[in-house]
């Protein structure tokens, strides 16, 4: 077991944790696409497997850049960091028992998909914190091009996760509601909120996500206002 001695060593632990996370959300997403009823998340989860592949590749430059600067400065004492394909993010690995111990359930048809999303959601948001501290490090260790490549994935994760927030209130889970419950009393209270405009701050309308609306850059189903360690926000 290597010794963590230095941020410089934390960071490439985050990295290694961040790659093996990735492959198992990879390997895990095709069966939970499958369980989806709506298209619209179906899209939603292939964007995501797609992405996820995509930032594996990702964090094999990042591995790159790492030995490189490991190159440059470590002599005769030399060591690579490499990515070890068995891998395993014990945290990624715990949320993904999680979600399949729900979908195992015999849940309803009208709130299946709502617990779909909140499945992926938990996962969302721990490849969201990961990266983000990942990237304050590499800020930190004056890793510019890394910090680069890290700010990209992380703003690609905060978009599926807007993605998955908009499925989520708008109308996939209106079959969800409980009988009984007033959802045109519910809207025009949300109206009310909203003031003249008529629609809530940061509402995600409308529920059909198609593949030219997760690829298009104007076409984006949600918007974060979260702040990055540099302080910039995200807001289109």
């Amino acid at each position: 077991m290597h010794l963590i001695e230095g941020l410089e060593d934390l960071f490439t632990y985050y990295i290694k944790n961040l790659y093996a996370a990735e492959k198992q959300i990879a390997a895990a997403m095709p069966a939970i696409v499958e369980k989806a009823q709506h298209q619209s998340l179906k899209n939603a989860l292939q964007h995501h497997l797609t992405i996820s592949k995509k930032h594996c590749s990702r964090l094999q430059k990042i591995i790159a850049l790492l030995n490189e600067n490991t190159s440059d400065t470590a002599g005769e004492n030399e060591q690579e960091t490499n990515i070890h394909e068995s891998a395993v993010s014990s945290g990624i690995a715990g949320l993904i028992n999680e979600a399949n111990d729900l979908l195992h359930q015999d849940i309803n048809k009208t709130v299946n998909d709502a617990a779909i999303i909140g499945c992926v959601q938990k996962i969302e948001h721990y490849e969201i914190c990961t990266y983000g501290t990942a990237l304050a490090y590499a800020m930190q260790l004056h890793l510019h091009k890394t910090a680069e490549l890290l700010r990209e994935t992380l703003d690609e994760e905060y978009d599926v996760d807007d993605l998955l927030t908009a499925l989520a209130t708008a109308a996939l889970n209106k079959e969800g509601i409980p009988e009984g419950w007033d959802v045109d009393s519910i809207k025009s209270s949300e109206n009310e909120e909203a003031g003249s405009t008529g629609v809530p701050e940061n509402a995600h309308t409308g529920a059909i996500i198609t593949e030219r609306t997760i690829l298009s850059p104007g076409g984006r189903a949600g918007l974060s206002h979260r702040r990055y360690p540099s302080g910039e926000s995200r807001g289109h």
